[in-house]
């Protein structure tokens, strides 16, 4: 299987499930649920990859949309430019919006030949910088079911985060972050503890002094003999409420 892609610019009618429903149906569904609400034009990445999306959907999921096509800072009448993002990445984001579930990935298997943390790790950073709470918890959600995965094969294709996501993380992330801590939590509990003592550990650690700040902290509740934080998972989810 290859890598997902992002989808095509995903219509409402993909919400309802297949099970004969009609075109006329579909259509009343689409009035009923979105009624006239318009769509705003995405452009993302570089080259500007289009994506068209209701408004009400995705002010009501993001404050920062909601502010772009609503509020005081409002740039352009209905389309907006976000030139620094990923559209592979961006289209996972759309796929949520319509269906409220993180589909193509969910059934991607880990040892398809593509960086799979990396790229929910990518996820999770670009609904951070959105305010896409929600989203934040769905990738978390697939962060734990890549980690039993990894526990049940037992293979050398399921390797950890490598290095370089937890680079990208700790600099693409604010203290005191979700991921920071799924991170260091996942490494003290997870990995053997002879990586830590090695040289070439000891040096990469002094490149990313944030990430062996909160090593201690987890090291220190192994070692009383606490269970594992990964016992309660929803404690890595971020509150929905305000």
């Amino acid at each position: 299987m290859e890598a997902p892609t992002e989808p095509s610019n995903v219509n409402v009618n993909s919400r309802v499930p297949d099970t004969g429903t009609t075109t006329s149906s579909l259509m009343q569904y689409d009035n009923v649920y979105f009624g006239d609400n318009p769509k705003v034009q995405l452009k993302v990445g570089a080259k500007e990859k289009i994506f068209y999306v209701h408004q009400g959907l995705i002010c009501e999921s993001s404050p920062f949309f909601r502010a772009a096509f609503t509020g005081g800072f409002k740039e352009n009448s209905g389309s907006i430019t976000l030139e620094e993002d990923d559209p592979v990445i961006f289209g996972h984001i759309v796929q949520w919006l319509y269906r409220g579930k993180l589909e193509t990935l969910s059934k991607v298997e880990v040892d398809t030949g593509f960086d799979y943390w990396m790229t929910l790790f990518q996820l999770y950073v670009l609904a951070d910088k959105y305010g896409i709470r929600l989203l934040k918890n769905a990738v978390m959600g697939l962060l734990f079911q890549t980690h039993d995965r990894r526990k049940e094969k037992n293979t050398e294709t399921y390797k950890p985060p490598q290095q370089s996501c937890i680079t990208y993380v700790y600099e693409n992330t604010a203290p005191g972050s979700q991921l920071r801590r799924f991170l260091a939590t996942y490494y003290v509990w997870h990995i053997d503890l002879g990586w830590f003592n090695l040289s070439s550990t000891i040096e990469w650690l002094e490149t990313i002094p944030a990430f062996g700040a909160e090593l201690p902290q987890a090291f220190a509740s192994r070692a009383m003999g606490a269970s594992s934080p990964f016992n309660d998972r929803s404690s890595f989810n971020e509150s929905i409420r305000d």
